[in-house]
């Protein structure tokens, strides 16, 4: 995709896009962490950079990412689901992200991280290897 960097929208509150905000900046351009009610629409027209709607890996989750996207103007973002949990998504996270999946650029992953249970921020648990791991493998997905 060669972006400039990421534009990052949380779908719900509590969603992650802090963390994936923090794992994408990881040694990377800058991504721009936006409130999920109030997103700048200038923003959401950045063709220079890949827009990210993240939510967590719940039914809750997956449903404002389906309310988010049925009102979504402009190109279409990466969908990326935040871990909840050390366990496989739940049968209707499957089934509801198979049905937004023509809706979003693709789909990307960010699994459950230990490490950032027993930080405050995000960006202190970035040396840990399963972090720096999460955060270069959700960079080379998003960049295609």
């Amino acid at each position: 995709m060669g972006t400039a960097g990421f534009v990052v929208i949380g779908a719900h509150g509590g969603c992650g896009a802090s963390t994936v905000t923090a794992l994408l900046n990881h040694g990377q351009p800058a991504g721009t962490a936006v409130e999920p009610d109030n997103p700048d629409p200038m923003l959401l027209t950045d063709r220079e950079r890949a827009l990210v709607l993240v939510v967590r890996s719940t039914a809750y989750g997956t449903a404002a990412a389906a309310r988010r996207l049925a009102a979504w103007q402009g190109p279409p973002p990466w969908l990326v689901l935040v871990g909840d949990a050390p366990a496989p998504e739940p049968q209707p996270v499957r089934f509801r992200v198979r049905a937004l999946s023509s809706q979003v650029q693709g789909v990307a992953r960010v699994p459950f991280l230990f490490p950032l249970r027993a930080v405050e921020r995000a960006e202190d648990a970035l040396e840990a290897r399963s972090v720096t791991a999460a955060a270069s493998k959700l960079v080379r997905t998003l960049k295609g």
